[in-house]
C-alpha cells in the first residue's frame, strides 16, 4: 500500500467512525500535528514503522 492508499485509507476510516484525529495519533504513538501534516501535505514523509502503526490501527479498530 502506498501513502496515497493509506491516506485514502485513514481518511475513510475517520469518516465511517466518526474517529476524532488524536485518538489515531495516539493509538500511534505520535502528535497529532505530526499525522495531520502528513494527511495533509503529499511531500511531508512519514518512517514505515509508523505506516505499519497506522495499518495496524485501522485493522484492529474495524
Amino acid at each position: 500500500m502506498n501513502d496515497n492508499e493509506l491516506r485514502s485509507a485513514l481518511l475513510s476510516f475517520q469518516k465511517r467512525f466518526g474517529t476524532p484525529i488524536i485518538f489515531i495519533a495516539k493509538k500511534c504513538g505520535v502528535s497529532r500535528e505530526h499525522l495531520s501534516k502528513w494527511i495533509n501535505i503529499e511531500s511531508y514523509l512519514i518512517s514505515n514503522e509508523l505506516k505499519i502503526k497506522i495499518k495496524t490501527v485501522i485493522k484492529s479498530e474495524l
